[in-house]
């Protein structure tokens, strides 16, 4: 006997709900680097962000003469940390990376919109920038030097 189009239609919801409960936790439990895309993901974020800071007129006097493909490097490696990705930072602590350079909280703000430009740019998620950017705030105070 052949079941009724009504119970296949039963059948069809009733797994098409189980996979997508079985597919949920492993979206959520994606990490913030798989969600920035992981390393090409990043490369690229930290790319624009760079271009952006040393053109943004608040900024860009802040990078004359520095080595921006280490810099790129440097921040691609910290993001990347600090997403749960991979890499390693072996980068100075932040406030002694940015002791000496009187960073002000207009600046702080400044390379942040930038960072978030450039999220927006490659087309990450508000809900992801906000989780990145949630992580990176605290590190004002060890910026912040004047």
């Amino acid at each position: 006997m052949r079941p009724s189009r009504s119970n296949r239609l039963v059948a069809f919801c009733y797994l098409t709900a189980m996979i997508t409960a079985l597919a949920r936790p492993a979206i959520a439990d994606a990490t913030l680097y798989d969600q920035l895309g992981g390393q090409a993901g990043l490369t690229t974020i930290v790319r624009h962000m760079v271009d952006l800071v040393t053109t943004d007129p608040r900024t860009k006097d802040d990078f004359d003469n520095i080595n921006l493909d280490r810099l790129r490097g440097r921040i691609r490696d910290f993001l990347c940390h600090v997403a749960d990705g991979p890499c390693i930072y072996k980068g100075r602590p932040m406030a002694a990376a940015h002791e000496g350079l009187d960073l002000t909280q207009a600046k702080f703000n400044a390379v942040a919109e930038d960072l978030q430009t450039a999220m927006e740019q490659v087309g990450i998620p508000y809900r992801t920038q906000n989780r990145l950017m949630a992580r990176l705030a605290p590190l004002e105070r060890n910026i912040v030097t004047k």
